[in-house]
Order: C-alpha cells, then structure tokens, then sequence
C-alpha cells in the first residue's frame, strides 16, 4: 500500500492546489521511485481525474485532482518529451525520457498519451538507472530450475528464450544471465528497446526504428563483430527469429525474448512464424517463463489453515503435487532448504501462512507492508529444457502439449509447481498464486 504520510505527499498535494505543473511532476517521479513502482497512469473521467502508481504489479490510486487542470498537466509533459506534439489530441503517441528525481535518482520514461472519450490518457513506464544487475543466486531460482539454466549457460551455442508479459523483469533475468557468463574472453553484444541498464561490459545498440535499424538488420551486422554472446531484446518477426536461429547455428549463444503464455506454448510461437522443427531442435536450449508474484510481508504473516477456510485452493494444491513424482518431491524439498516441519504442517495440518495487516507487537497496521499484507515481490519460474528426448518429440510433429506433458513427467517445475513450493515455504499467499496461475 502507498505511504501517503510522507513529506513528499503533501508536497504533491499542494503542487495540485497550486497548479504547478512543473513541480508536480518532479514529485511525482520521486514519490513514484520512492514507492518502487513501475508504472504511473495519469487518467481523466467525467467528473473527476486521477493517478494511480502500479506497485508489486498491483495499481493502487494515489492522488485525485480536478479536470480543468488536466490538459495542462498532458500539454507540459508532451512539450517537455520534445518528442510529442502539444496539439495533436487524437492519435496516440510515444516518446522515450530521461530525466532525475528530486533525491537525484537518474530514470528513463516510456511514455504514451491514448485518446479516450473525456481526454488523453498518459502512461509512464519507470526505468530506474540506479537499480543494480543482481546476480542469479537471489532471483529465486531453485533446485531443478537451477540445474536447467546452469546446463544451458554451459553451451556453447543455442537459444535461451524468456517469455511472459511486460512487466516481469525478463530482462533483469537476461542481464543476470549475461553477468554470469561475462569474463574477458567473451564478446557480449545486446540490442536492446530500449537499453535499460548501460554496462560498461556489454556492447549494447539501441533501437533506431526512425532509420529502419531494425532487429533482423543489427543481428546481420552483429554477426560481424566476432560475438560470442548475442542478446536480441525481443523475438517479434519471421526474419529476426530465422536470423538468430542461423546465430546459434553457426556457433552463437543467442539470448532473447518472446511473447507467449507459457514456454510450451513458444513452439505454436514460433511455428506460426514459419519456423520448421528441425530449426526448433537445432537450436533452441531453454525456455523460462517467468512471472513477479507479491510476497508475504514477513512482519505480520500469520497461520492459515487452508483446508478449512479454502478446500478449493487445498485441493489444487495437493493435486498438483500428487502429479510429482515422490523422488522428485524429496529433491525439491531439500534442495529448496524447506524444513521438514514446514511440509509437515501443509500436508497434515494443512498450515500456510498469510498476511494479516497488523503489527503482532502494537495491533496497529504493519508499519512494513502499510497493512497491504504483501511486500516485496517473489519470482515465480517455468524452465523448459530442450534435451534429445525433448528434440526427439519436436521432430516427430508433437503438439505443444503433448510436449508439455512430456517435460512434467521428466521434471519439469510450471509456475503452478513453483508456486506451490514457494507457499510451503512461507513465501506466498495461495490466493496470491492461484490469483494469476490456472490449476492444471
């Protein structure tokens, strides 16, 4: 929940009264960055307008302001983007900022105006610069996923994809990824939209679609300048997939994103854009979806029983693990340091544990999570590992879900499974999990 008792909040209410457009929006960005939210929506209705700020992937209102002052607050920031047009109300329109806050935090902004029946919409995607590549160990990646991603950092050439929609930091996995293989035998090249973090050990392109330099023309290019490592920002076409294919054919490893629901589903991607399976065998070496789930706040979690106050999400629960197999349970339990107490205390008293809002100390709202019952976010991974097996079934014309089939069988850990692991462990909330994830 945002904190609305800081000095900075009352600073933007009085930049509203006062119509100060400009400082409104330098407290904006900061109460924005303070808060670490990811997106800001300035929206306009009938009778009212407001913002709201997209926090642990949840948007919660933050300020309401009079209509009279809207257009004002849409004209400055298009005049101030130098990329928008003041007088253009009815086309959307896009422009990329870079700008600090008032505590001097360097940001990049992906704005868009949207034309809607009572004024133009404006959103803003926050980059913040400050935020540093954290390294794979602390992204939540556990036991088996783990092993499939190490086997696939190992190769010396192929395809490892990130999939999942905008917002769930895939490329803070790609970034991590890529530091771990960074060494000074390597030659690492990114082209990226837009280059989110400027590392000075990655030689990194932006995207220059205004003089048509394009994915599939960097990758072409890219390949002659001797790389070792190739990261495509995002797989969107026929010609940049057939070009990083032939990449990691001829001696690439070649990272990059895509847009599917979940890393099976990648093969029907990747088919509709003319891909034969013999390409899909050759060369693909991993696949991870990946999804943000809000975590339980650690200050005032509390006892579930979960069996008596919600069969339904139990039941789901205990179906998804009888589909594992017992040695496999036993590994993940181990592996992912989950006491035996606490799978003790699911599986026979049917205890999780949830937020509750209120400080176990004071009973007054937890000053941590600002009785939100969540705070800080958890990653929730699905890694698909292209083994001969895997290829072999590829080969032979099977369905994307004959396929996924397959990978559950061998081990394969979907959301839902990780998911499951990571409410046994006192990380999420199972309506948290089942809020997002469809039981399987």
């Amino acid at each position: 929940m945002i904190n609305k008792n800081n000095s900075w909040y009352e600073k933007l209410e009085n930049a509203i009264i006062d119509a100060d457009i400009e400082m409104l929006f330098k407290l904006l960005l900061t109460v924005a960055v303070d808060e670490w939210a990811s997106d800001i929506h300035i929206e306009v209705y009938s009778t009212y307008c407001r913002i709201r700020l997209r926090v642990d992937g949840i948007l919660e209102e933050l300020i309401q302001y009079p209509p009279n002052i809207h257009e004002t607050i849409i004209a400055k920031f298009k005049i101030e983007s130098w990329q928008m047009r003041s007088d253009e109300k009815r086309l959307p329109q896009d422009a990329r900022v870079s700008t600090v806050t008032l505590e001097w935090k360097e940001i990049d902004l992906r704005a868009n105006t949207l034309p809607t029946v009572h004024g133009e919409k404006l959103v803003l995607r926050i980059i913040d610069k400050s935020k540093k590549i954290p390294p794979l160990k602390v992204l939540w990646i556990e036991w088996i996923n783990a092993v499939y991603l190490d086997n696939a950092l190992k190769a010396p050439n192929g395809i490892i994809l990130t999939t999942w929609p905008t917002g769930s930091w895939k490329s803070t996995t790609l970034y991590s990824a890529l530091s771990t293989l960074n060494n000074d035998d390597v030659n690492i090249t990114t082209y990226e939209d837009p280059v989110e973090n400027k590392t000075d050990w990655l030689n990194q392109s932006q995207v220059r679609t205004d003089i048509w330099y394009s994915f599939a023309s960097w990758l072409r290019a890219a390949l002659r300048q001797d790389p070792d490592i190739i990261m495509v920002w995002e797989i969107r076409d026929e010609e940049t997939l057939e070009t990083a294919m032939e990449a990691a054919m001829t001696w690439h490893l070649v990272f990059s994103t895509i847009h599917t629901n979940s890393s099976s589903e990648t093969i029907t991607r990747v088919y509709n854009m003319w891909a034969k399976p013999y390409m899909l065998a050759g060369t693909f070496n991993l696949v991870m979806a990946q999804r943000l789930w809000r975590k339980i706040c650690d200050k005032c979690k509390v006892k579930y029983n979960l069996k008596k106050d919600n069969p339904e999400l139990y039941r789901n629960m205990m179906e998804v693990l009888s589909s594992m197999k017992p040695e496999h349970i036993k590994q993940e339990l181990k592996l992912r340091w989950i006491s035996w107490s606490k799978w003790t205390e699911f599986t026979k008293e049917w205890i999780v544990y949830v937020g509750s809002w209120k400080d176990s100390e004071t009973w007054e709202v937890c000053p941590v999570c600002n009785g939100w019952w969540e705070k800080w976010r958890v990653w929730l991974y699905e890694f698909m590992e292209y083994d001969d097996k895997l290829r072999q079934k590829i080969l032979d014309w099977a369905s994307n879900l004959e396929i996924e089939n397959f990978a559950l069988d061998k081990w394969m850990m979907n959301l839902e499974r990780d998911g499951v692991f990571k409410v046994i462990k006192w990380l999420l909330n199972p309506k948290e999990l089942y809020r997002l994830v469809k039981h399987k």
